[in-house]
């Protein structure tokens, strides 16, 4: 998942173009806190049993859900948690220009894309893009000292 910011202004997007080629590394910095909380709304969301857009997850399957059981995990909502390994290997990495969201690992990332088919989880709500553009502007601004 990459994170950029964009705008259908096109004074916006080139005063963004422009901040971008005066201040790459606070730029590169504000979209790292930026990806940082948004990795902190995913697994908040997610442990919580509500996809990107504050939907419930769709239940554990029977077959799955005597799995959980038996391992001494919760069964009442799913929250995609059974080892942790999956939501804390989501990783980030900053560049001038955009943010980048991933699973640093090749195995975590297959169970990433198999629970995303019937839960999405790794993704941004409607709901979040104004908060998430919030906190890249606040970090932008307390790193130019605006």
């Amino acid at each position: 998942m990459k994170i950029s910011i964009s705008d259908n202004s096109l004074q916006v997007a080139k005063n963004f173009e422009r901040k971008i080629r005066q201040q790459p590394l606070i730029v590169k910095t504000a979209l790292g806190r930026t990806a940082e909380f948004l990795i902190y709304l995913i697994k908040t969301k997610t442990l919580k049993g509500i996809d990107a857009d504050g939907n419930t997850f769709v239940k554990y399957t029977p077959e799955y859900k005597k799995i959980r059981e038996q391992a001494g995990k919760q069964v009442a909502k799913p929250d995609l948690y059974f080892s942790g390994n999956m939501l804390n290997n989501i990783t980030q990495k900053s560049f001038p220009s955009f943010a980048e969201i991933y699973f640093a690992s090749k195995f975590e990332n297959t169970k990433a894309l198999s629970n995303q088919k019937k839960r999405k989880f790794f993704a941004i709500g409607n709901k979040d893009v104004n908060s998430i553009m919030n906190v890249f502007k606040k970090e932008y601004n307390s790193l130019s000292k605006i």
